[in-house]
């Protein structure tokens, strides 16, 4: 059972036209929900995200410049999810539907119809919501004006945009959109009325004067508003917060904590400090062969991340085969104990490389000690456009199906049918049905993706903070980093910085990473410069760690001693001399790729080493298959790597 959500009472002593004011309508059933109802809604479920879902690394960003930290936060939160629809109790936004319309006209309020507001385009209800809580703050708590913008504008972004200066003056020059000339000072007194009830629900009222002189960082804005847009999203779920009639069936606490059930969201990731040496995590996180040791690099990538005062970047350079990704997770563990991350992004160049280390992240959850979650399933993503083709994510999809619909508030619920009794532990991994789609995806707790994923962040774009909040809340793995060219790098430079800022820790992955770029690498995410030292720095392997705002950490590391000899050889650029060569090197079995660098020359090569070798010891993978059978063909590569292949 849930503490009594905060709104449980919001209701009560709002006057008979502030209670007519409304929120939302569906055509289809003609239901409808008033606005103190959904401020209401909108506060507890930001109440609940804040306790229950939240990591600590983003509780700590948004607390770190407020007076009383986070407990100061957790009320700013909640007061932000109440007020960001306050926009709504304007004629511009209550003229949309006239049965409704009408209820606001019969308690007092002078609502034009809809198309004499021919302009009420310049008053959006984010907009509209932002002018009118900077008014408020401005007259009631005699706030400058300029010192409100930071808390104002994550009500006017709330839609995913925040407002620029000239559409916040398009609004004040036309102020029959916020108030009807008529009856503006009745307006006024509704629109004060619900923004008072939402301060005192949230208590905010007994904080106001102590953040008078507060400046929010940027990034604890981003997260701010991130946060208000999810719990608008969640709140606004009519499957899980029914419209009246039906909405008037229960109380408040038993409405909120029905849908809070129904919603299921898995929690964040709890990763626990561990004394084990480097050798026994890696033992038990991962599958190692019978006999195997834990090589220098991860031996001494785990010490060094333990010994670093905060989490911040690791760039791990050696060659392949040595373990890096082993040595990125148990990193990535060490770093979030510390930071408080609530889960990991691996982000890979390709989708096929995406999908080869998808199972390899579900091995090590499923091997991450149970302590170090709070109950309930994790939540994962494959992040890339086909990511419904991988047969092990398509299944967790089908795991995580749920019909987010008619939850009973006696705790019936229904929307876990299709989980099996086996799947349904509390080391449960699933795809959770929330947690999907473009914008959403990301707030999964694990996730692996194209790079393309992490670069977004640097775009602008509607609801980019969610992407913020989403890899705010993460440790990051960046593997391959040396496989992206000079276009990609300035964007990946531009989010480093940002995870930086969010205090973020990530570990970048690399054989063959330039040393110029290992400098630009550290610079932008330390927020500092003159680090000549990382790019003059001699030894392979190679670990290199900074804290945010710190001096780097360079260590070259003893060589695990395998030995790997490469030999280069220039062949004639024909297809008997190929086929010659490879009927010599194979002529005791086993297998041998070739890379073309066009679809036609694969195609080709196939069709002369197919009559050469015979139909079934050739396979092709390449661009212009389908995408199901592109699908087919790289897990059949994966199963099967003793084929000749062409590509």
């Amino acid at each position: 059972m849930i503490d009594e959500p905060s709104g449980g009472r919001f209701v009560d002593g709002l006057s008979g036209p502030a209670r007519t004011v409304w929120a939302k309508h569906d055509w289809d059933s003609e239901g409808w929900l008033p606005l103190w109802r959904h401020m209401a809604d909108s506060g507890a479920v930001a109440e609940l995200l804040w306790d229950q879902w939240v990591p600590r690394q983003v509780r700590q960003v948004i607390a770190a410049d407020l007076p009383d930290g986070e407990a100061d936060a957790r009320i700013l939160l909640i007061w932000l999810a109440m007020s960001h629809d306050i926009g709504k109790a304007t004629p511009a936004f209550a003229c949309q539907v006239d049965s409704l319309a009408q209820s606001m006209r019969d308690a007092g309020l002078d609502i034009p119809q809809q198309k004499l507001l021919f302009d009420r385009k310049f008053a959006p209800h984010g907009l509209a919501g932002q002018v009118l809580l900077q008014e408020w703050l401005t007259e009631r708590y005699g706030w400058r004006r300029p010192a409100t913008l930071q808390f104002v504008v994550v009500v006017g972004g709330h839609h995913g945009i925040p407002p620029t200066h000239s559409d916040i003056k398009e609004a004040r020059t036309r102020p029959h959109l916020l108030r009807t000339s008529g009856c503006a000072s009745l307006w006024r007194s509704v629109q004060w009325e619900i923004l008072d009830k939402c301060a005192q629900e949230s208590s905010v009222h007994d904080r106001l004067d102590a953040w008078r002189d507060v400046k929010l960082s940027q990034p604890a804005q981003v997260l701010l508003s991130a946060l208000v847009i999810v719990s608008d999203w969640i709140a606004s779920n009519a499957d899980l917060f029914p419209y009246f009639p039906d909405a008037q069936r229960v109380g408040d606490r038993e409405r909120v904590e029905a849908a809070w059930r129904g919603l299921d969201l898995p929690p964040p990731w709890q990763a626990a400090v561990t004394a084990d040496d480097p050798a026994e995590l890696f033992a038990s996180r991962f599958q190692l062969p019978p006999g195997a040791t834990i090589r220098p690099i991860q031996e001494r990538a785990v010490s060094v991340a333990r010994a670093m005062k905060t989490p911040g970047l690791m760039v791990i350079e050696a060659p392949m085969g040595e373990g890096k990704t082993e040595a990125a997770l148990a990193v990535a563990e060490v770093f979030a104990a510390g930071s408080g991350a609530g889960g990991c992004f691996v982000a890979l160049p390709t989708m096929a490389t995406s999908n080869a280390m998808f199972p390899r992240l579900l091995e090590w959850l499923e091997r991450l000690p149970d302590a170090e979650v709070a109950p309930g399933p994790r939540s994962v993503l494959l992040a890339h456009s086909k990511a419904a083709l991988n047969e092990e994510y398509a299944g967790l999809l089908r795991v995580g199906r749920q019909a987010i619909r008619g939850v009973e508030p006696d705790g019936g619920c229904d929307q876990w049918s299709h989980r099996s009794d086996h799947l349904a532990s509390s080391a449960e991994l699933i795809a959770h049905q929330w947690l999907r789609g473009r914008k959403k995806g990301m707030l999964a707790s694990f996730a692996v993706g194209t790079i393309d994923q992490l670069l977004f962040m640097g775009l602008k774009s509607r609801h980019l903070a969610l992407r913020h909040l989403a890899l705010a809340g993460k440790g990051v793995i960046i593997d391959e980093a040396h496989a992206y060219d000079t276009y990609m790098n300035s964007y990946l430079d531009r989010v480093l910085s940002w995870l930086g800022a969010y205090r973020v820790p990530v570990v970048v992955l690399s054989a063959t990473l330039p040393a110029r770029r290992r400098r630009e690498l550290v610079e932008v995410y330390s927020g500092a410069t003159g680090f000549a030292e990382v790019e003059q720095a001699v030894g392979y392997p190679l670990l290199t760690a900074v804290e945010r705002h710190g001096r780097p950490l360079l260590e070259a590391v003893e060589p695990s001693g395998r030995g790997v000899e490469v030999h280069l050889e220039c062949l004639d650029d024909d297809l008997g001399v190929l086929a010659d060569r490879l009927s010599l090197e194979l002529a005791e079995g086993g297998c041998a790729l070739v890379v073309r660098n066009t679809v036609d020359r694969v195609l080709e090569t196939a069709d002369h080493l197919r009559r050469r070798f015979g139909e079934q010891q050739v396979t092709v993978a390449h661009a212009r298959f389908l995408d199901l059978d592109r699908a087919e063909k790289d897990a059949e590569l994966l199963d099967h790597p003793g084929l000749v292949g062409g590509s």
